[in-house]
């Protein structure tokens, strides 16, 4: 007999596991904030740097990720890994400034992620999915021969390069939702466009493989900085044309000031108490209707 599972939401024990996926133009706080997403701040947190974009932030763990595979060398009359010291790499500033940087490929760090110590942090950021994509584009090109990914039959090329990129995701949603930790997903966002008076929201990343992250994640802010107190926030306001969003209740269609504990506390709150930092103005739709979502960015961006 197949036992049926009662569910009852709680969002206390909810807000484990989950994936976060943030979005948004550069220099607008995401890796700043992200990284002290823990209750415990930057200690809990560690970022998997595939931009090489940290330099600026204090007291953050980081881990510079330079591809999906460990480069190898030929030794003698054998293939090794080269040293993670030995890559080519040096810190740019520091204490240690001048000297061999070590930087891992993402198979290390899913080996030390399943390894029997695991990854010792709450929460993991990957920093961008981005430069992951375009590490599995030119792997496919480099497999199949080609220029272009759309030189391969059928559409071959784009589906091998998301695969690859979805795959390593999984790899650490899987993990996180075993472990009860967290993941977030960082993307650039795509231009903003206008279509029939209406926001067109996305990220920075090929159609097929922005609408599936999107879908595998829990909840999915496009990040900003508010013009008038200029503080960076996180907009979770969804609707067609946008690709954000919130299956958290009390997150889902509001922006808050773009912080681990007042989002947490917020997600945490009865509805009937949660502030957000402001609101969208009430404009006419183009079918007549009042509506907040055509005007979201005007009021973030000014």
């Amino acid at each position: 007999m197949i036992e049926i599972i009662k569910t009852k939401l709680d969002t206390e024990t909810m807000m484990s596991g989950l994936t976060w996926y943030v979005i948004g133009q550069p220099k607008t706080g995401k890796t700043t904030q992200l990284s002290k997403w823990s209750k415990i701040g930057s200690e809990g947190t560690i970022v998997l740097d595939t931009d090489l974009g940290t330099d600026f932030l204090d007291n953050a763990n980081v881990v510079p990720i330079l591809s999906i595979y460990p480069p190898k060398r030929k030794q003698r009359d054998k293939i090794e890994v080269v040293p993670p010291t030995e890559r080519g790499y040096v810190y740019r500033n520091g204490k240690h400034r001048g000297q061999p940087m070590p930087v891992y490929s993402m198979g290390e760090i899913i080996q030390a992620m399943h390894s029997e110590e695991g990854l010792p942090f709450d929460t993991i950021v990957i920093d961008t999915v981005d430069k992951l994509n375009d590490w599995a584009e030119a792997q496919v090109k480099a497999e199949l021969k080609i220029d272009e990914l759309g030189d391969a039959a059928f559409g071959a090329g784009w589906s091998k390069a998301r695969e690859i990129t979805l795959d390593i995701v999984a790899e650490f949603q899987n993990y996180v939702k075993r472990t009860g930790k967290t993941l977030v997903l960082v993307s650039h966002s795509k231009e903003t466009q206008i279509t029939d008076n209406k926001v067109q929201l996305s990220p920075a990343l090929p159609a097929g493989l922005g609408k599936k992250l999107v879908a595998i994640s829990d909840a999915i802010g496009y990040s900003t900085v508010d013009k008038e107190t200029q503080k960076p926030v996180l907009s979770f306001e969804a609707y067609d044309e946008r690709t954000i969003g919130s299956r958290i209740p009390n997150l889902h269609n509001k922006v808050f000031e773009f912080d681990y504990n007042t989002i947490i506390e917020a997600a945490l709150k009865p509805s009937n108490v949660v502030n957000q930092v402001k609101k969208a103005p009430e404009v006419p739709s183009t079918n007549g209707a009042t509506n907040n979502k055509q005007q979201t960015m005007e009021v973030l961006n000014g």
